[in-house]
């Protein structure tokens, strides 16, 4: 009977031991209340797994009324000249929000990059990582996290190109879905001195031509006005835009223009390409 007791007692004893280690399992989340993907059954904090909201950009590209279209004579430039696209393209950096106050709302994760200072001087830094490249066909959404903010906000601002420290960044040692990795392949590279290519235009007229803007002194900072909207804590902002090139050749002869005068003119007319057609939020 003793013996019974004794084994009773012990089984007893065992389950209340599982129940206790199931208790003591914790639930690994996010638990911080200001990201999308907040957990409320979470108790133990997970190791940079939460992911805050962002502004989503897109843009629709355009030459004047006209969609854009590549290997196509079809457009017009500022003298009457008609040409054609085999390629468009150009980075955004430095995004921000800003709030009917103006409060500066920054959009933005921290970005680990390799700079090439010299040849076979690299530094390894981290920066704000908000950078999205736009292409001159489709609507491709750039996503750029992340804010933590609430305001009531009535404008973006952006500027054209690459700049600061981002300029030397070895982009062969960026993440693969950076939208700067495949820039050694696509020509947006022009190695560790001269950096990267902020806007690039090839178009085939009596002659095919590329045009590649870069350096510092060429970049331009945009800033657009839109109904004021209310950013909420967990909600992306969607922004859509126009962009229309036929800005960029409003004052262009393709046919006599040297490459040298046509990228001063297209700079000229950057920052008034870029229209807003709709803001929304969402989850």
């Amino acid at each position: 009977m003793k013996k019974v007791l004794k084994l009773v007692q012990l089984g007893i004893l065992c389950a209340i031991s599982i129940l206790l280690s199931a208790c003591a399992t914790r639930e690994e989340g996010c638990n911080d209340a200001l990201a999308n993907n907040f957990d409320l059954g979470a108790d133990k904090p997970c190791d940079g797994c939460c992911e805050y909201p962002g502004v989503r950009i897109r843009l629709t590209h355009k030459y004047g009324g006209a969609a854009m279209a590549y290997n196509q004579a079809i457009f017009t430039d500022g003298a009457g000249n008609t040409f054609g696209f085999g390629d468009l393209r150009f980075y955004l950096s430095n995004i921000q929000v800003l709030s009917v106050g103006n409060k500066v709302i920054d959009v933005q994760e921290p970005l680990d990059v390799y700079l090439e200072k010299a040849a076979g001087d690299t530094v390894k830094t981290s920066i704000p990582n908000s950078f999205g490249l736009a292409r001159g066909l489709g609507q491709a959404d750039m996503y750029i996290q992340s804010y933590r903010d609430t305001a009531t906000i009535n404008r973006i601002r952006f500027t054209i190109g690459v700049s600061g420290e981002m300029n030397q960044a070895n982009p062969l040692r960026l993440p693969n879905d950076h939208p700067m990795r495949s820039s050694v392949n696509d020509g947006m590279y022009l190695g560790a001195q001269n950096g990267y290519v902020f806007a690039r235009s090839l178009y085939y007229a009596q002659d095919t031509v590329d045009i590649k803007i870069s350096g510092s002194t060429n970049l331009r900072t945009v800033e657009l006005s839109f109904t004021p909207t209310k950013l909420q804590r967990g909600y992306n902002l969607n922004i859509l835009m126009d962009v229309d090139y036929a800005l960029w050749f409003q004052t262009v002869n393709v046919n006599s223009d040297t490459p040298a005068q046509i990228s001063q003119k297209i700079i000229e007319k950057l920052t008034q390409s870029f229209t807003i057609t709709q803001v929304s939020t969402s989850l």
